[in-house]
């Protein structure tokens, strides 16, 4: 039998990237200006980050801190701070309700106390 020696993390945090793919299928006698249009009415309905951000402290009763929400080409992307993974469910949960056809990527931290 052989004794393996466990080593402690060098960072209690845990970064997890969940990220949601955009709900558009390419139909191949669809033109493909009909498929940027799609691509542009999603990206019209996208709420503000500012919007997004209050959402997310108000859905997590204001448990993530430091909440960031920024909107670019590649999708959402909601960075901070939590305390458990369930807070981050949450965070996820609260931006697919508000823009459930934008590809999200959730990078927000946990930290064990």
């Amino acid at each position: 039998m052989s004794l393996q020696i466990l080593q402690k993390p060098q960072r209690p945090v845990a970064e997890e990237t969940i990220t949601v793919e955009p709900r558009f299928e390419r139909v191949e006698n669809q033109p493909e200006r009909e498929v940027s249009r799609q691509l542009t009415a999603a990206w019209d309905s996208c709420p503000a980050p500012a919007k997004l951000e209050s959402e997310i402290q108000s859905g997590t009763h204001h448990q993530v801190q430091n909440v960031k929400v920024r909107c670019d080409h590649a999708g959402i992307t909601v960075y901070g701070v939590s305390s458990s993974y369930y807070l981050k469910q949450l965070v996820t949960q609260t931006v697919q309700t508000f823009a459930p056809s934008i590809p999200l990527m959730n990078r927000v931290l946990v930290q064990a106390k």
